[in-house]
């Protein structure tokens, strides 16, 4: 990430307040605004919504690693996940349906509760969508040998990047996109994982207790290094991209997912150990533990996905209905 933006990012992370009601205190979703004193004004007042953006990335690789400390000492444990599907490779065509249904899913899901929802046609026949040119920075995760795909639903242009909000004049062509469309837009960025993974390290040390000035003698420490991995596809926060609403007076939230949104689908057909995919055992202080390949059909991966992602669309719905009561 560019540093104009990195600083342009913490700016926005450090002045967005995270708005505290009753309707929030359940919901993993929470509305963050801008200034001390700031209060959601789009959330609360949805009667029209443009899902102008839905971008989800989609992890193939997973990576969980965990620090111990004792006796002085400190180490870390680190356990990485394969998703592999036994019936051929998942392709564009697979992530772009679970993406497009995530739109038809989200927009039934406001009318269905009372919120009208804009066309898509609408949406990508205005010159704020064909003028995009915002791009993902994954530099990050291409260092960490990550692997993913990212699509967006309708195949659509990416408008928001997700790093900071909009500025300079393109805060005014998102307001006038707004004042077009009739409706306030959101911009989500989220990411789709298909496993839990949890790893730990003990450390103990046998030093003998001598009285004061009996040297030298030995002192053993031991390592105890332990992991575990839940199958499990779930929507996760996303800590590297904002999901942004807008409208046309220029006012902005954001949403933060601050717990997992799991499917609730027993998706794996296996789950085994592949110790030879270690290539290295040692990440800087980190013992690499076995690696572990989940097994599943590329149907049952989609159909794992297309929950997790009905639940996060669930979830909005949901505030918004509860901060509206407010």
């Amino acid at each position: 990430m560019q540093l104009g933006k990195l600083a342009l990012f913490t700016a926005v992370l450090s002045t967005c307040i995270y708005a505290h009601s009753g309707a929030q205190e359940n919901s993993p979703l929470k509305v963050g605004v801008g200034g001390t004193f700031g209060k959601p004004k789009i959330m609360p007042h949805l009667e029209k919504f443009a899902l102008a953006q839905l971008s989800v990335t989609y992890k193939l690789t997973t990576t969980q690693m965990s620090i111990g400390k004792g006796a002085g000492k400190m180490a870390g444990a680190r356990i990485t996940a394969y998703l592999e599907t036994t019936d051929g490779e998942l392709t564009d065509a697979d992530f772009q349906e679970v993406t497009d249904y995530f739109f038809s899913y989200f927009q039934k899901k406001l009318k269905s509760n009372g919120v009208d929802t804009v066309a898509w046609s609408k949406i990508a026949a205005t010159d704020f969508y064909k003028d995009a040119d915002e791009k993902n920075d994954d530099k990050a995760d291409k260092e960490e040998n990550l692997v993913k795909v990212t699509k967006f639903a309708n195949n659509g242009n990416n408008m928001y990047g997700g790093f900071a909000g909009f500025a300079f004049g393109k805060i005014k062509r998102a307001s006038r996109f707004c004042d077009e469309i009739g409706a306030p837009a959101g911009f989500f960025h989220l990411v789709v994982d298909f496993a839990d993974l949890t790893s730990g390290v003990d450390i103990k040390s046998d030093a003998p207790n001598y009285p004061s000035g009996y040297y030298p003698y030995t002192v053993t420490t031991t390592y105890k290094y332990h992991a575990a991995t839940k199958p499990d596809v779930k929507v996760i926060p996303n800590p590297k991209q904002l999901t942004m609403l807008w409208n046309e007076k220029s006012q902005s939230e954001t949403l933060n997912l601050e717990k997992d949104l799991e499917s609730g689908v027993m998706y794996h057909t296996a789950l085994v150990q592949d110790p030879s995919r270690i290539k290295n055992r040692a990440f800087a202080f980190a013992k690499a533990m076995d690696p572990v390949v989940i097994e599943t059909t590329r149907e049952q991966y989609k159909n794992a996905a297309k929950k997790a992602l009905e639940k996060y669309a669930d979830a909005f719905v949901a505030t918004a209905k509860e901060m509206k009561k407010d």
